[in-house]
């Protein structure tokens, strides 16, 4: 359980004192495992020389973003603007110089990373981004902010020091994220808060901290890698703009207004912003909450991709290991239609026998589908068409087996 590494605290107790409400550090020796499986400054090394372009690069130092394509050469053949692949000689000279290097998506690209951020993501029921963090001696990227997700901390090696200041704004939103709001303002944020805590994270160590708390990073004597979970918070804000979404038949709220007119006398406005939080109220009485709700989880995760597919299909005439598997990272949601049900992927959308519908809620609780069973109520043919459709719409993936010959 992905959590369970994160925390000494069992996952039922995370959720229900600490999740959203305070920070908690965790030492190393209350964990029962680390974390040179998902990432070390062997695997960094790697990464960095077997093919990372520097758009998943950054560098940084106080706040001010260096070049990452300094002493790149563009590779031949690529698209023109391309993002060359980096120089090693430029992002040492960066760490040298005190710059930190950010090593962004680590969940797309990254295998042990990316399914540890599936796993945490299905536990937390959140969409999970990962970035590293690699902050040369008495260094510091970014001085004191928020992130509007919350975070999960894994120091990975050397150890920081995290300043930490209590939450200026409850909950912030993506329109509040700190890099895009006035100086004035995250000046005006940062008066408003008060000393939360003042921690040194060692390797093994992890730190949560709920969106909106102020931090403020910074390595010590040595050399500081972490990583950062960031965890993608659904919000009442989310369901209301899905809420409004979904208001398209109400012909009222389609109506034009015009807005010289409602600057010359604001009350109309007003009148008209009170019968349409009533409007909306009527709807959201009305609307089919399961569709309400599949919508908002396919938003927020939009960009969470799934585990990949292998590329070559299976010979079939070679032993396969294993039966049908839900791929990690993969959403659907299912709702009667016809004499049918309709299963929705992403945005692919098929109709399938209604009989199908309790194995599709038996993988939630065991992702491998029961093929033997299924055949027993759709026969042979039957079973497979369903296993090839849930495949094709990128629900399941297909046995493992030899690949095809040419």
């Amino acid at each position: 359980m992905a959590l369970q590494r994160c925390t000494a605290l069992s996952p039922e107790e995370f959720r229900s004192s600490v999740l959203g409400r305070s920070h908690l550090h965790t030492r190393a020796a209350e964990l029962k495992e680390g974390f040179a499986d998902l990432f070390s400054p062997e695997a960094l090394e790697e990464l960095i020389s077997s093919g990372l372009r520097t758009s998943s690069l950054r560098l940084v130092r106080d706040g001010v973003e260096r070049a990452v394509d300094k002493g790149c050469v563009p590779e031949p053949g690529d698209t023109p603007g391309a993002a060359p692949f980096p120089s090693t000689d430029g992002l040492r000279a960066g760490l040298a110089a005190g710059q930190t290097l950010i090593v962004r998506s680590l969940h797309r690209y990254h295998a042990p990373i990316r399914r540890f951020a599936h796993e945490l993501a299905a536990e937390l029921g959140q969409p999970v981004k990962v970035n590293a963090f690699v902050t040369p001696p008495g260094s510091q990227g970014v001085d004191l902010h928020f992130d509007v997700q919350d975070v999960i901390v894994l120091q990975i090696h050397g150890d920081k020091r995290w300043v930490l200041r209590r939450q200026p704004i409850r909950d912030p939103l993506p329109a509040h994220a700190w890099f895009d709001i006035p100086d004035r303002r995250r000046e005006e944020l940062r008066s408003a808060s008060e000393p939360l805590d003042d921690l040194v994270l060692e390797a093994g160590d992890t730190l949560y901290l709920p969106r909106g708390t102020l931090h403020s990073p910074m390595a010590r004597e040595v050399l500081s890698i972490h990583l950062t979970l960031a965890i993608t918070r659904t919000t009442h804000h989310d369901l209301l703009t899905e809420l409004v979404r979904q208001a398209v038949d109400d012909d009222w709220l389609r109506a034009a207004v015009d807005p010289d007119a409602l600057d010359a006398d604001p009350g109309p406005a007003r009148s008209i912003l009170v019968e349409a939080a009533g409007r909306l109220a009527a709807v959201a009485a009305e609307v089919p909450v399961g569709d309400l709700l599949w919508a908002v989880r396919k938003a927020t995760f939009r960009e969470q991709t799934p585990e990949p597919v292998p590329v070559l299909p299976a010979s079939g005439d070679g032993p396969a290991a294993g039966g049908h598997r839900l791929r990690d990272g993969a959403h659907f949601h299912t709702a009667p239609a016809h004499d049918g049900l309709m299963l929705s992927v992403g945005s692919r959308r098929a109709q399938l026998p209604a009989v199908v519908e309790p194995f599709l809620r038996a993988l939630r609780r065991d992702p491998v589908l029961d093929t033997d069973r299924l055949a027993a109520v759709l026969g042979e043919d039957g079973a497979r068409a369903v296993a090839k459709a849930l495949v094709d719409m990128g629900l399941l993936l297909p046995p493992a087996g030899p690949p095809g010959r040419a």
